[in-house]
Formats: C-alpha cells, structure tokens, sequence
C-alpha cells in the first residue's frame, strides 16, 4: 500500500485509517447523506469494511473506487471523502465522487478537496480523461462540477433504481489539456 497525502489549504486528503470510523460514521448518519447515492446509510461493520478497502486498494487498481479522507485541517476530523476510479489504464480513463458532511457544506471544501483529487488523478495517476455522474436533482453537485472544469456530456434518464423509484444523472467529464489551462479554477 503506498501512503498518499495531499495537502491543500484547508485541507489533507490521504488514506483511511481505522480510526476514521467514528467521524465518518457521523457523516454516514447525517439526515439526507445517501439521498442520492442509491444506498442505505452504512451500520458500523459496513463502515468498518469499507474503510478497511479504502485504507488497503493498490494505488494502480483497475476498476474500484479508491475513497480518501477529507481530513479538515482545523479540526483534525475526517469530514468526507473524496474517490477517483481508474476504469481503464490502457485508456487513462478515471471517474471521480465526493461526499462531505452536511455540516461542513457550502464553504468550498468539497471544491477544493476535488480540485486536488483532479491534480492527483492527473499527474500521479496519469489518466487523460475523468468523468462524474451526479443525480439528475442534486443541483450543488452539478454546479460544483461545472466549477471544476467539468463539462454536461450526457443527462442518463432513469439510469438508476432505488428507494422504490427511478432515478436520471448527469455525466460530466473534463480532460487533462483542460485542466492543465484553467486548473478548475
């Protein structure tokens, strides 16, 4: 397992560890977390397992969300996390996803623990493309996307299924040169 960590302003982004659970067990538990992330709140051994994944995925896996903390450097809380996917090595291809405690929300952290996600996932993963896919009524993600640089590729309708009802998302992507001109700033 190789260490990561990611510095940003306001900000570290690394590895899980198993002393993580508590913190982001109360991020789990916040009314309206997994609105749109098609699944019911992890219990404690669900947290438990997908920490210890997170904290053990190899850097060059294919194929799995590699989730890394959002550490707020204020406070030393684990307050989300922050994942890129590698789909396809031969294609330098990733997908990205970011998840932040409703009380931390609104003041940019999710920004810019993405924009050094994006930074991380072009230059020490390598990958030329990177998409993100967002549920078709969750409008801060959307918007925060598009701060990134990103940009509406597709709206998939009714591409998902859960809590009883259909659900459309949005595909958004942006390219390395992209980066590289504006840095989603």
């Amino acid at each position: 397992m190789s260490e990561i960590r990611i510095e940003t302003e306001r900000l570290v982004l690394r590895r899980m560890r198993d002393d993580d659970l508590a913190d982001y067990l109360a991020c789990e538990s916040q009314p309206g977390h997994t609105l749109y992330l098609s699944r019911e709140p992890y219990t404690e051994e669900e947290a438990r397992s997908f920490i210890a994944t997170s904290r053990d995925l190899p850097l060059d896996a294919e194929g799995a969300y590699l989730h890394l903390a959002i550490e707020h450097k204020e406070t030393g809380r684990v307050i989300g996390t922050s994942c890129i996917k590698v789909n396809s090595r031969v294609h330098r291809q990733g997908d990205m996803g970011w998840f932040l405690h409703a009380g931390y929300r609104g003041r940019g952290l999710a920004t810019e623990a993405s924009r050094a996600m994006l930074e991380f996932a072009f230059t020490t993963l390598d990958l030329h493309r990177i998409t993100a896919h967002c549920d078709g009524e969750n409008e801060r993600s959307l918007l925060m996307a598009e701060r990134l640089g990103m940009q509406r590729e597709a709206f998939f309708r009714e591409t998902v299924f859960f809590d009883g009802e259909w659900h459309s998302q949005h595909g958004l992507s942006i390219l390395r040169r992209e980066w590289e001109q504006g840095r989603g700033e």
